[in-house]
């Protein structure tokens, strides 16, 4: 009784001024795991407690509208027409268009940018939700609620396992997660920033095509076997063939590959240029960390990591 009374007299500074949980992260004080507890304690009984606060339809319409003007005002791709330079057009334009008898506003990409979707391959799209953050992660208060600020998933990686999932929810309810959560919270909240000389000898190496390190040479030097002059009559020399050039297809493939993730870093690092960088982190069933960015990130390769500082 009386251990409790202590804990209610030195959180009741906190908890008396109503401090948001993410003035409490930031400021460092739920880190002291008796106001850690008690938080957890209070989002588990009231979980509309919201990290952010809730926009309403017409901000969310303005803000969406604003973003759209931006993005039709500065998205520009290279168009080069017969006997014409090269020259920067918009790559996507908007229409008023009716349908149903009601006037909507669409946006269409331009033609130069859908003959560029067309010439290469989906494949090689990343989706863009999982990037480092500006500002630092939502604190972890329960076993999915912590890390981005609007997207809710658990502390744990988990493959396909129903099971591992009801084990972490039901640790998550009896209050046996506060200590691992508060060192989820603690690699998160660790603030990084772009290193300016390496990302520029990085992109002056990048613009010249040349392979050096783990930056891959932009163009597939090695040459392509020649079919052999008893190709038809040999079964062997046939053979032998068909297995070269696939591995030399693969090998082609696995450099054009390299070249994509290598300059989705590049670009990722350039973006972030001049801002503080956070990696929310969650971690896998032995309770190793990681962070939850997968592509660019300090556990990454040499390159990766001599970005960042």
């Amino acid at each position: 009784i009386r251990f409790e009374q202590m804990k209610k007299r030195t959180n009741r500074h906190v908890f008396g001024h109503r401090l948001s949980l993410a003035r409490l992260a930031t400021s460092g004080k739920l880190f002291n795991m008796a106001v850690r507890r008690a938080k957890m304690r209070e989002h588990r009984e009231h979980s509309a407690d919201l990290f952010l606060d809730e926009w309403g339809l017409d901000t969310r319409i303005r803000i969406g509208s604003l973003l759209v003007s931006m993005l039709l005002e500065s998205a520009r791709i290279p168009e080069r027409r017969d006997g014409e330079a090269e020259h920067m057009v918009p790559a996507f334009h908007h229409k008023l268009e009716f349908l149903n008898g009601r006037r909507h506003g669409l946006v269409y990409p331009s033609s130069t940018l859908r003959e560029l979707f067309k010439s290469d391959s989906s494949s090689h799209a990343v989706t863009a939700r999982h990037l480092p953050m500006l500002v630092p992660p939502r604190p972890w208060m329960t076993y999915n609620s912590g890390g981005y600020l609007t997207r809710d998933e658990p502390c744990m990686r988990i493959n396909d396992g129903s099971e591992q999932l009801r084990l972490l929810k039901h640790a998550s309810n009896e209050d046996r997660l506060s200590t691992v959560l508060a060192g989820l919270d603690a690699l998160g909240m660790t603030r990084w920033a772009i290193n300016r000389p390496v990302f520029e000898a990085i992109r002056k190496v990048w613009n010249a095509g040349r392979e050096i390190a783990e930056i891959p040479a932009s163009t597939y030097n090695e040459p392509e076997p020649v079919k052999p002059a008893d190709y038809d009559e040999n079964p062997k020399a046939r053979i032998k063939h068909h297995l070269e050039t696939r591995e030399w297809m693969n090998g082609r493939a696995n450099q054009h590959s390299q070249r994509c993730d290598c300059n989705y870093k590049i670009e990722i690092a350039q973006a972030f240029m001049n801002h503080p960088m956070y990696f929310p982190h969650n971690m896998d069933f032995r309770g190793r960390a990681y962070p939850i960015p997968p592509h660019f990130n300090h556990l990454g390769n040499d390159m990766c990591r001599g970005l960042l500082t």
